[in-house]
């Protein structure tokens, strides 16, 4: 009786681990613009750049005031898979601007 319990034992915990081990990678995070405004080339991030937690993504010239400004900051370390703006383009707060494959 108790190596059939252990033998059950065993293979639940063999299945938990198989579960863990499959366990789909973090979904792609969509970046969105926290400010309004003209997209500049300012260190306007690349598709495929490799990007720290709170690192800037995209500036903007400000609408409002004029002044340059981070509208978008990376939310975790990860590799950018998409970049949604171009330079000169008007964002809206809220508009997402790039997707981060998180690492």
């Amino acid at each position: 009786m108790m190596d059939r319990t252990a033998n059950v034992v065993l293979v639940v915990l063999m299945l938990i681990a198989a579960t863990a081990a499959a366990a789909p990678r973090p979904a792609v995070l969509e970046v969105k613009s926290t400010l309004a405004g003209t997209v500049l080339a300012d260190d306007l991030v690349e598709e495929g750049a490799r990007v720290d937690d709170s690192q800037p993504l995209v500036y903007v010239r400000t609408v409002l005031t004029g002044t340059t400004a981070v509208a978008a900051r990376a939310p975790r370390d990860g590799i950018v898979r998409e970049v949604l703006v171009k330079v000169g383009q008007r964002i809206e707060r809220g508009d997402v601007v790039a997707r981060i494959d998180p690492r």
